[in-house]
């Protein structure tokens, strides 16, 4: 490890010591009149808003009204709630984070947002988490480090989503279960993050997973895709033994990409990037898979109805279905409305969702997609190229949700109601070994399509845009691909 590093990790366990010995030994104070009565608990893992009557609400280092005052927070001030609380002086004082400051506060004077009690009213009568998805807490964009709550998902979904919010991560540090502290060191050899790997085997942490996160001052989004490459298959080119260079196809673009060594084996103006349309829901599902607990619930406010002529689930506000069944709608009707559902969920706005998308694309080094919107329905600015969605396509296959999503021919989604869909991509049910992956269609990108098929244990993609004979074309190029080359 260079010595650049090993500074990092010994300043950021020095770090993480002086945080916990400040924040875990629990003891802040709040407000000085007859304490109100105690009302719900504030929902951790979300954010609440001061309501003080008009007063800054006192942040404290300990629970309870002898604790030393760290600051003062303003009326109308919104903090994220951490996961701990206990009872003083006839209080119940609540750890918080605003900026920078973490400390202590009576939730007499802490609201709960509206999107937390939106979230709240979606789990009566179902078990699931009610720690918000993403990083709650504070994020150091200009380096240094910062204590966060993660809401569920993946390593890669942290390293996305802090990413997306300036920082690129230099070392994650969080508590086993035994309360041993274990680290993560991104770009590190496996030897140095082996502990981490021992703790976290799935490579999935839970909700709620309390994470001190070391940043450095760098800019993040060109820097990141040296640090998170795609990942190497590390196999030889399969022999082209011909006859032919392949098949003449109506598409304005295309590509065939071997799974195993990464190999181009036919191209038409693969860096092309041109319109998607909803092979742009290959990304929001890689994103939604990384950044969220898979089995919590989404409290919908999208409607179907408005979108018209588009292609939905059916979703009306006030649905609750879980991320895992909106992954489904998402991918086999090819659900708008599922796709924005997810991105509020996630990311609270539309905006911010497609933030970590397009980080994505910078992370895995691919330089021909720019994303506008979580659909696919956008306008001249949102494009991909063949070559990027083949890509992208290969990684999301090695997400085995993401695998048993777009090989499903159907599947029915049980929440606050029932939903019935189809697989809407006929490859899958036509061509011998097809497995994947995602069909679009809008007037101004045409017929797009990106299909996976697995024969004798070697998997290829072949990706088409703006091609009426799609499947046709599939077809062709995929039996070209398998004929003209054998494997080692």
């Amino acid at each position: 490890m260079s010595r650049r590093r090993l500074r990092a990790a010994l300043f950021a366990c020095a770090l993480l010591v002086t945080l916990l010995a400040t924040l875990l030994p629990l003891h802040p104070r709040a407000v000085e009149a007859a304490p109100p009565p105690l009302g719900a608990p504030l929902t951790p893992g979300t954010s609440a808003i001061v309501r003080a009557d008009g007063e800054c609400l006192r942040v404290r280092e300990q629970p309870g009204l002898g604790g030393r005052s760290l600051s003062c927070v303003p009326e109308g001030t919104i903090v994220a709630v951490l996961p701990s609380s206990q009872l003083a002086d006839g209080y119940r004082w609540q750890l918080i984070n605003v900026g920078t400051l973490t400390g202590w506060a009576a939730d007499a004077y802490l609201q709960q947002t509206a999107q937390a009690a939106a979230t709240a009213a979606c789990a009566p009568g179902m078990q699931s988490s009610t720690i918000k998805p993403g990083l709650t807490g504070f994020v150091p964009s200009r380096g240094g480090a910062g204590l966060v709550i993660w809401g569920g998902g993946s390593l890669a979904g942290i390293d996305n989503a802090a990413t997306s919010k300036g920082c690129r991560l230099s070392a994650i540090w969080t508590g086993r279960p035994d309360g041993e502290m274990v680290g993560y060191l991104p770009g590190a050899p496996d030897f140095v993050n082996e502990a981490w790997r021992r703790a976290f085997p799935t490579d999935r942490l839970g909700a709620g997973q309390v994470l001190m996160i070391v940043c450095d001052a760098q800019d993040t989004v060109r820097a990141a895709s040296a640090r998170v490459p795609m990942p190497q298959f590390n196999a030889p080119r399969p022999t082209f033994i011909g006859p032919s260079a392949g098949p003449k196809i109506e598409a304005l673009a295309a590509i065939v990409v071997d799974e195993a060594s990464g190999a181009i084996l036919y191209g038409i103006d693969p860096h092309r990037p041109l319109p998607p349309a909803s092979l742009t829901k290959i990304a929001t599902a890689i994103v939604a898979i990384e950044g969220a607990d898979l089995y919590s619930w989404v409290s919908n406010s999208v409607d179907s109805r408005r979108l018209i002529g588009s292609s939905v689930v059916g979703l009306v506000p006030g649905d609750c279905f879980t991320v895992n069944d909106l992954l489904y709608g998402l991918m086999l009707p090819s659900g708008n409305d599922a796709a924005r559902a997810l991105a509020r969920h996630q990311a609270g706005t539309e905006e911010g969702f497609v933030q970590q998308m397009n980080t994505l694309v910078a992370r895995l080094g691919l330089k021909g997609s720019r994303f506008t919107d979580p659909d696919g329905l956008g306008g001249p600015q949102h494009a991909m190229s063949a070559h990027d969605i083949a890509m992208l396509s290969r990684y999301a296959m090695t997400l085995p949700q993401f695998r048993d999503v777009v090989d499903t021919p159907a599947w029915t989604a049980r929440g606050g109601r029932t939903l019935s869909m189809v697989n809407a991509n006929a490859f899958i049910k036509t061509y011998a070994g097809a497995d994947g992956i995602k069909t679009g269609y809008t007037e101004e990108a045409g017929s797009t399509l990106a299909v996976s098929a697995t024969r004798n244990g070697h998997r290829v993609y072949a990706v088409l845009l703006n091609d009426d004979q799609r499947y046709t074309d599939a077809r062709a190029l995929m039996d070209w691909a398998f004929a003209s080359h054998r494997w080692p």
